[in-house]
């Protein structure tokens, strides 16, 4: 009587390959960051930089002593460093006094300029009236010697 031949490997292939069947396809998914919304308060750069955040997240921090606004941000490996960024909170002063100041500045450049205009139009006109007279006649003088030639 003959007895089939046992193959190991055939064996475990098999069973990968049902494995695999039955195996459901990964649902893979973008993860973002996730940022409360919060600011925290803190004292210092320092605090800022050494405050333990989760993987996947971004925390935002408001330095109490000075004029910076603090963001860490951890990615999603244990192995990423965590991404810090600083920004300089700047002031910008809109007072009413100061938007009135500015056109009436702007009103009196605008006026010299003017003046100055009207100086060099009158300027203008006076050369105008010298030279006037004379360009006269030497234009005429011209048209005559080019009927001349042209006939």
């Amino acid at each position: 009587m003959a007895y089939p031949q046992y193959n190991p490997y055939y064996a475990q292939n098999q069973f990968y390959q049902q494995a695999q069947q039955a195996a459901p396809a990964p649902n893979i998914q973008a993860q973002q960051i996730q940022n409360s919304g919060i600011i925290m308060s803190i004292s210092s750069e320092a605090e800022a930089r050494s405050y333990p955040i989760g993987l996947g997240n971004s925390v935002t921090f408001k330095d109490e002593n000075a004029p910076y606004i603090y963001t860490k941000t951890m990615g999603f490996s244990q192995l990423d460093r965590p991404i810090f960024e600083k920004y300089r909170l700047v002031k910008e002063e809109n007072s009413p006094v100061e938007e009135s100041k500015e056109p009436q500045t702007d009103n009196l450049a605008l006026d010299e300029i003017k003046g100055q205009i009207e100086a060099i139009q009158s300027d203008i006109e006076d050369i105008k009236k010298k030279i006037a007279p004379k360009t006269v006649k030497k234009i005429m003088k011209e048209i005559e010697v080019d009927d001349d030639d042209t006939e």
